[in-house]
């Protein structure tokens, strides 16, 4: 080979090894391919109980007359102010979410309606920070209004959970990590440094735990199920292979 065609055939090579060429399917670069790895998911919870509750309730009256049904929705609101604040909640705890008054009607067979009345609803949304005592709280209420209360719904909720999302997190990545162990066990390799993290998902859970009663001994005691909320943290983990 001469030199002309020697240079020629070293530029090719030269070109070859820079623009990168196939063989066999897989691809080469001039750049060693990325480090194999291992990627596993896995979850750790850790147990929350919650400290307050959410009541969602109303008071309602029927009249002859929307200026009475609403005098009288005023007043059973004022009662269960008063019921609310003697048991303990802050004002700043109590806010009206929508009051309504409309005609009510009753509907007979033959399709003709009839007046009955005037219908006028106050909706409350309270927050009992103190969980413990949501059932008396519940129960005074109830005494308080009568059958003018419609209770709508009563949620336990928990506050500030960071301290449980770490506990959580902590318990995710131990998880995590023994699953890459016994992954590079079984494939007979070494885990090597961990390459990505990332959060998945931070759902709750609930189990229910029974707390709280009424105030009212001539009742039937009210109890509000507290539940234990598990907070669970699911992370991917990738670490490369040595």
């Amino acid at each position: 080979m001469n030199a002309k065609k020697s240079l020629l055939v070293g530029a090719i090579v030269a070109s070859m090894v820079l623009a990168g060429c196939s063989i066999g399917g897989d691809t080469f670069n001039g750049i060693e391919p990325p480090n194999r790895g291992v990627t596993v998911q896995a979850t750790g919870t850790a147990e929350v109980i919650p400290s307050s509750v959410s009541v969602m309730f109303a008071v309602t009256a029927l009249a002859d007359t929307s200026e009475k049904a609403v005098s009288d929705v005023a007043r059973l609101a004022d009662a269960a102010r008063e019921s609310l604040r003697e048991s303990g909640v802050d004002e700043d705890e109590i806010r009206t979410r929508s009051v309504t008054t409309y005609p009510e009607y009753r509907y007979d067979a033959d399709g003709s309606q009839t007046l009955i009345g005037y219908r006028a609803t106050q909706s409350f949304a309270v927050n009992i920070d103190d969980a413990d005592n949501a059932g008396e709280v519940v129960g005074a209420l109830v005494v308080a209004v009568g059958d003018g209360l419609q209770i709508e719904s009563v949620t336990p909720e928990i506050g500030d959970n960071e301290d449980a999302l770490e506990v959580a997190r902590e318990a995710a990545i131990r998880h995590a990590r023994k699953k890459a162990k016994d992954y590079a066990e079984l494939l007979g390799v070494d885990l090597g440094d961990v390459q990505m993290v990332t959060e998945v998902s931070s759902p709750i859970t609930f189990e229910s735990r029974a707390v709280g009663e009424s105030a009212d001994a001539s009742m039937a005691k009210i109890t509000i199920d507290l539940g234990k909320q598990e907070v669970s943290v699911t992370v991917e983990v990738r670490w490369s292979i040595k």
